[in-house]
């Protein structure tokens, strides 16, 4: 299981929400996708989207349909391997 973490930042903060709402909306049926949960930080602008993936080649399968000017290609993910999860 494959955890990735995308942090965004940018002025025009409705325009990169409808950003990154359109990229997850491209998530619901790519096999291997577990779940994403878009998180806003209080008194900032910055957002985060913590996603899980089944491994990274699915992950990667699915970044590569997103368009270059998407504000997921401009956010370096960070990529963590799941070693354990407890719910």
């Amino acid at each position: 299981m494959l955890t990735v973490i995308h942090t965004f930042n940018n002025p025009d903060h409705d325009r990169l929400l409808a950003d990154i709402r359109s990229g997850i909306n491209k998530i619901d049926g790519v096999d291997g996708f577990k779940f994403a949960s878009i998180n806003e930080q209080t008194n900032t602008h910055d957002i985060m989207l913590f996603s899980k993936w089944e491994n990274r080649h699915v992950f990667e399968n699915w970044a590569n349909t997103i368009g270059e000017n998407n504000a997921f290609k401009q956010a370096t993910p960070q990529m963590f391997e799941v070693v354990e999860e407890k719910y």
